[in-house]
């Protein structure tokens, strides 16, 4: 079930005049920020989610743009959910417009697929005020690759027996897990559509791919995952990151490590918040162009102080970072994690002290308290600031701190 053009919608829903206009969620035109949802109008113009706002703004100057307001798109999310899961317990929410439902034992009931997504469309159109595509399949692609083909609130039923015609002749770039560097590499294989990666032989994808290759093969087959796991069976983080755009290209690798300070606290507190540690750090960069790398690494032991993350973030940057070009956004995260309770075997193996982790809590005490800011790292003075990050901290000032092996 894919909510068409969400944010937008719940927009038009709240206020009709806009409807058939250029609408553009993510901000001023003027923002450094991106498109978050265009309606069918604006992508005319060749708008899409992720674009600078400023670039959107060329190309459709007339466009109307609004900022966010993402309590709104919660809720209408959450009264979607309680729809679906009226249908069938089996409901996962895959994003805040996106579920994936197993109705393998609901379906009978109807008449037809089509008859069980109509009426579920009915449903979320009268009671929640917006429109969705649904498509259904024997697993989750191929469910998931229907649903983009009718657009908006279409349903579109592929059954195994006609995947292949369905798929064969559509670009490879069009199936679910293949991105732009996947397309150039299977481009360069002298694959172009999904029937040409379903047909290709397996051992030469295997050899430019590794396991990849044979993966992608039965998903261009309709192969796929079947199992869906609702909300309240998910694990509460599979990972946890935050990252921040700047207001102004920053070339300055002091300035980004200071950046990247304060976004390893923020991702710290949230671990040590739900008890979990994590063994992969991840970092992302985006620059000016707005190309984008990921770098990651996977430590022997388990991470969950500040100090540690920081310490493993910095290496990556020094590894990934092009100096000298300008950096838009930057990121940090931490995955593979797993509940603190089962690590207490990885501290004979060089984890953090008992003083380290105590400050830790006590920081996490006194900002939660007084504030985010009341305490910071000393490197995260570098960091560039918005100028409202100071208000309303009743005058209490800012107390820098260090521990040995923060900086490595």
């Amino acid at each position: 079930v894919d909510l068409n053009q969400f944010f937008a919608a719940v927009e038009i829903r709240d206020n009709p005049a806009l409807r058939g206009k250029p609408l553009i969620v993510g901000g001023n035109a003027i923002d450094r920020g991106i498109v978050t949802t265009a309606t069918y109008e604006a992508r005319r113009y060749g708008i899409s989610s992720g674009m600078a706002l400023s670039e959107a703004a060329k190309l459709c100057p007339h466009g109307v743009f609004i900022t966010p307001t993402f309590h709104k798109y919660a809720d209408a999310s959450r009264r979607v959910r309680e729809i679906l899961v009226e249908f069938t317990d089996r409901a996962e929410m895959v994003s805040i417009d996106e579920a994936c439902l197993d109705v393998t034992d609901v379906v009978w009931g109807y008449t037809s697929p089509e008859a069980l997504g109509r009426e579920i469309q009915k449903r979320i159109r009268e009671q929640v005020g917006i429109t969705a595509s649904i498509g259904a399949g024997a697993n989750r692609t191929v469910a998931k690759m229907a649903s983009g083909m009718k657009k908006p609130e279409g349903f579109v039923y592929l059954p195994p027996s006609k995947v292949m015609a369905v798929y064969g002749p559509m670009e490879v770039s069009e199936l679910i897990g293949v991105g732009r560097s996947t397309t150039r590499l299977l481009t360069n294989l002298g694959i172009r559509t999904i029937g040409d990666l379903a047909n290709y032989p397996v051992a030469v994808l295997e050899q430019h791919m590794g396991k990849r290759g044979r993966e992608l093969q039965q998903l261009a087959r309709g192969g796929g995952r079947d199992i869906v796991v609702p909300s309240d069976e998910l694990p509460d983080e599979k990972s946890v990151s935050h990252e921040t755009t700047f207001y102004q290209d920053i070339k300055d690798v002091e300035v980004l490590k200071g950046r990247l300070s304060l976004l390893c606290e923020k991702v710290a507190r949230r671990m040590r918040a739900a008890r979990l540690a994590g063994r992969v750090v991840t970092i992302r960069i985006r620059y000016h162009g707005f190309e984008t790398y990921q770098h990651q690494h996977k430590y022997a032991r388990f991470l969950s102080l500040e100090s540690d993350i920081f310490v493993a973030a910095c290496a990556l940057l020094d590894e990934q970072y092009e100096k000298g070009r300008p950096v838009r956004l930057i990121g940090i995260g931490v995955s593979e994690l797993c509940p603190m309770a089962k690590q207490s075997q990885q501290e004979l193996f060089g984890g953090p002290s008992a003083t380290e982790k105590k400050l830790a809590e006590i920081c996490d005490e006194v900002r939660g308290r007084y504030g985010d800011h009341m305490l910071e790292f000393g490197t995260s003075m570098l960091s560039p600031r918005s100028s409202n990050r100071r208000s309303g901290n009743s005058g209490m000032g800012v107390s820098p701190f260090r521990f040995d092996g923060m900086n490595g």
